[in-house]
């Protein structure tokens, strides 16, 4: 689930499924013939039969609250606090249908996190749920990054994705002296690995951030983006590629 909802935003302006008549029917687009990231197994959660669900979706329909085992928030992007759930099953059940020990479950997060919330915390975990909602941000609400990027070639030419493996290596000084080192890669590069949607880390969160970009034959002039306090430098950056030195 989580992976076809992270694959449904990328390919979606960073909106995940949204847009029909309740959440579920929202969530089943997952399942529609023009996408089809889910089957009928997966998107009836653990609650519904798979027999009912395919007869639904075999005939053009989307799913709706007794049909559908998922609890979905709709209506999201990936610039949504990463604290808010965005999925978890309606009831406290685990991976085969089973109870939980602890009245608990998994829960999906904005951003594809995935949290194990307990039983004995979630009213409190459904309360502060209720409270993030409603500060939602109007750039949340449209999917814009806090800090946007681009690629510029050689040529000078700008683009926001490239059908190319890719590294991305991150340096991070945050205040206390904290500092930290990692590195990423996929087989395609888009826009979504090299923006921010949010603040690294916490919400006040102060310090800078260096990335740098290479595939094929090239690499980035370092980029750098400075937090005070949860505030951004600046909102758009630009990694100008140049041929790796011999």
């Amino acid at each position: 689930m989580m992976f076809s909802l992270e694959q449904y935003a990328t390919e979606h302006a960073d909106h995940y499924p949204t847009g029909e008549s309740s959440p579920e029917a929202s969530l089943s687009l997952l399942c529609q013939s023009n996408y089809l990231y889910l089957d009928a197994n997966t998107i009836r959660g653990m609650t519904v039969s798979e027999n009912t669900v395919r007869k639904v979706l075999d005939a053009g329909g989307l799913l709706g609250s007794d049909t559908c085992g998922w609890y979905y928030t709709d209506g999201l992007t990936r610039a949504d606090d990463p604290q808010i759930a965005l999925l978890y099953c309606k009831q406290a059940l685990g991976h085969n249908g089973e109870k939980t020990k602890d009245g608990g479950r998994q829960v999906v997060f904005v951003g594809g996190e995935i949290k194990w919330i307990s039983g004995d915390k979630w009213p409190d975990f459904l309360a502060e749920q209720k409270e993030l909602l409603s500060k939602r941000t109007g750039r949340a609400k449209t999917g814009a990054p806090l800090v946007d990027a681009v690629i510029e070639l050689p040529d000078g030419s700008h683009v926001e994705s490239l059908d190319t493996s890719y590294t991305l290596q991150e340096k991070e000084v945050g205040k206390d002296d904290f500092s930290g080192n990692g590195t990423s890669s996929s087989s395609s590069l888009n826009r979504d690995s090299l923006v921010w949607f949010n603040t690294p880390l916490q919400n006040n969160y102060s310090g800078f951030i260096t990335r740098t970009l290479s595939f094929s034959n090239l690499v980035s002039a370092p980029v750098t983006v400075t937090f005070t306090n949860g505030v951004p430098d600046k909102t758009n950056v630009v990694f100008k590629m140049s041929t790796r030195a011999p």
